[in-house]
């Protein structure tokens, strides 16, 4: 009965580690090119001016698990162009990552991507809470099963 427990417990443990680690929230660029000048309309972006936020922090416009960049651009030499970053929780398509491009009635050519495989676009905070975590579930699961 006591090997039972071992495995039942070391499973339990693994799972936790491998939840923690996953679970933690993802880190995504937030600003808007309309409203703030260190967010360029275009699809260049300067990194070292913006700061990433957490997602599920205070900070977040819009809490989530995964980053969107929504890129705008309406048609015409007068056209105007638009980039929003942030996090997200719903996708317009399904939980399909990558790239979508469509076009609205008026002709502005619309390009949002999801992504959630890296902190920046973007993913979970690395493995190294994640690894402390496993590592000290393990040494209590092994001081426990000498107890």
């Amino acid at each position: 009965m006591a090997s039972h427990q071992r495995i039942v417990m070391w499973s339990l443990t693994v799972l936790m580690a491998y939840l923690v680690g996953t679970g933690m929230a993802i880190q995504c660029y937030q600003c808007d090119s309309n409203e703030d000048e260190t967010c360029p309309s275009g699809h260049s972006f300067d990194t070292s001016v913006n700061a990433m936020l957490n997602c599920n922090g205070f900070e977040a416009d819009v809490p989530g698990q995964f980053c969107v960049k929504i890129y705008q651009e309406s048609p015409g030499w007068g056209g105007w162009q638009k980039t929003t970053r942030r996090c997200g929780s719903r996708t317009s398509f399904g939980v399909a990552w990558g790239c979508r491009w469509s076009w609205d009635y008026t002709g502005v050519f619309r390009e949002t991507c999801y992504c959630e495989d890296k902190d920046g676009c973007n993913s979970s905070s690395g493995m190294i809470p994640g690894f402390i975590f496993l590592l000290f579930s393990c040494l209590f699961g092994i001081v426990w099963s000498f107890l």
